[in-house]
């Protein structure tokens, strides 16, 4: 497994080292620093103007936090100017948007984990994404809004790449997420009532890696890499931006990285939120 930096656009098989495992960071990829940058002018709308954003937590109770990042969260999922972007990102690494699709674009908010760790800003516990229903194909990006620490990053495990992990994915639902539960998060505050896949037994951390990054600088890898957020109990609110690719062709051959301990029965309720990187269309999936 491979840890690369600044090599995507000199690796034309570059999905296939992430379906293997490798990862990539990019430091200087032009779209990713305007997705930041949309992502600070979103934040300050949704605050009414507070530029302190990484101090939000000590303005305001907690209900009102929430409230604001749900709006927030709304306001850059939905946005034209993100999917734009993504569709420029495919293209600045050499690739055809034709020939992607992509997951709604997010922005996470983190603050203090004693301030809140729940519902919008859900602390996830140690998962792989295709728990939550995603392809095995998927190409994960992660990127901090402002710079970090490894206190305040996410994980990734790599040790458990291909080593199974017993986990709940085979009785949860992505077609209740989508339909009930996603829409419960602004109600879960002081704890998360919520049913996530999770792992049923002890992570052994000895392989975590924590990448303390700068502002707009990219993680890219599997969605099937076991990785969770790292909790943040420093006094600094986390803002990071992330978006999810799929190549189509990959996606309609099963071909993507190993599927080692998946149980999740329901993944292609997901497609609804798919678009084509073209033209911004809605994906109509495939069979199941």
């Amino acid at each position: 497994m491979n840890f690369y930096v600044n090599q995507v656009q000199h690796k034309p098989a570059f999905r296939e080292a992430v379906y293997k495992g490798d990862i990539f960071l990019e430091t200087s990829q032009r779209t990713a620093h305007e997705l930041c940058a949309l992502a600070r002018h979103s934040i300050t709308a949704a605050f009414d103007g507070e530029t302190d954003h990484q101090s939000l937590h000590k303005m305001m109770p907690v209900e009102t936090f929430v409230e604001r990042v749900t709006a927030l969260k709304r306001q850059f999922t939905n946005g034209p100017q993100a999917k734009a972007l993504i569709r420029d990102f495919i293209r600045e690494i050499g690739a055809d948007p034709q020939d992607y699709i992509f997951d709604v674009p997010r922005v996470r908010v983190v603050p203090n984990y004693d301030y809140l760790h729940a519902g919008v800003s859900y602390a996830y516990k140690a998962h792989r994404d295709t728990w939550y229903g995603s392809p095995d194909c998927q190409l994960n990006t992660w990127m901090p809004v402002y710079t970090i620490e490894p206190e305040q990053t996410m994980m990734i495990n790599p040790g458990y790449f291909e080593r199974p992990v017993h986990n709940s994915s085979s009785s949860w639902s992505l077609n209740d997420w989508i339909n009930v539960q996603r829409h419960k998060a602004k109600d879960n505050i002081t704890q998360e009532a919520r049913v996530h896949p999770v792992p049923l037994e002890e992570i052994d951390n000895q392989s975590e890696i924590r990448v303390a990054a700068n502002s707009g600088e990219m993680l890219i890898f599997s969605g099937s890499h076991l990785h969770g957020t790292v909790a943040n109990f420093t006094d600094k609110v986390r803002f990071s931006v992330d978006f999810r690719l799929m190549h189509l062709q990959d996606l309609m051959s099963k071909r993507g990285a190993p599927n080692v301990d998946n149980g999740c029965v329901d993944g292609h309720a997901g497609f609804k939120d798919f678009f084509h990187a073209s033209d911004f269309s809605q994906f109509q999936g495939v069979n199941p």
